[in-house]
């Protein structure tokens, strides 16, 4: 599992470690976008010692990422069950290293036009929303074929005293993950401006809040539910 995971990032790692160095070349000393608005448009510009640190603070997150990933199933209590989920931790990392490959591929290409006088709007965005969208389709799909751990899933207080509760519940959001994903996914090439942001925001937040209370609601008529004892203080 950890293999298939820490071979995946070394090649996205590489990647984006490749595109940093070859676009470190390719910058000007001044006037350099580094963040764009919702609708796509340069909105900060930075030097080329700022947007060099710009540059390599993706492939280090993602070499962050890969550390963390890789060490989670050494410490996690339950590890056996985390085991049992790795098509679904796999299928995560992955999604997750490409994702962030991608951002980063995109954002050194907008930088170097903006280096080059392109005025025009790239609406940079859309493309990040939608293949956030796609991560979110990724996680839906294999949130039921997870069993119950404490570092992937769903993990609430009630999901984790009660099998019943965490499988219950990771149907259900997984099929609402799902659908917040191809709605983004669509919504990124068809909603405008700021909407954008908060079409992603608001559908990801949402479907978080509503899978939580969905699991203290299962959890309440749960066979299986683990209650601590009364402590007299």
């Amino acid at each position: 599992m950890i293999r298939t995971g820490l071979y995946v990032s070394g090649m996205a790692i590489a990647a984006m470690a490749g595109v940093s160095i070859w676009a470190s070349g390719q910058l000007p000393a001044e006037n350099i976008a580094v963040h764009w608005n919702a609708s796509g448009t340069a909105d900060r510009f930075a030097n080329r010692k700022e947007a060099l640190m710009i540059l390599w603070l993706i492939p280090g997150a993602a070499l962050l990422s890969t550390l963390i990933l890789a060490l989670l199933p050494q410490i996690e209590p339950m590890r056996e069950n985390l085991l049992k989920s790795r098509k679904a931790y796999i299928a995560s990392w992955i999604a997750s290293m490409l994702l962030l490959s991608g951002v980063h591929i995109g954002m050194t290409m907008l930088m170097l036009q903006s280096s080059e006088g392109d005025g025009t709007p790239i609406e940079f965005v859309r493309f990040v929303i939608a293949g956030t969208g796609i991560l979110l389709i990724v996680l839906g799909n294999y949130m039921p074929k997870t069993r119950q751990n404490w570092f992937l899933g769903i993990r609430t207080p009630w999901t984790l005293s009660s099998e019943y509760t965490w499988e219950k519940t990771h149907r259900f959001g997984g099929r609402l993950f799902m659908m917040v994903g191809f709605l983004s996914l669509i919504g990124a090439f068809i909603v405008n401006g700021i909407g954008l942001a908060f079409m992603l925001a608001g559908g990801a937040i949402g479907a978080a809040v509503t899978t939580a209370i969905f699991s203290f609601l299962v959890y309440r008529r749960a066979p299986d539910k683990r209650i601590s004892p009364d402590y007299i203080v």
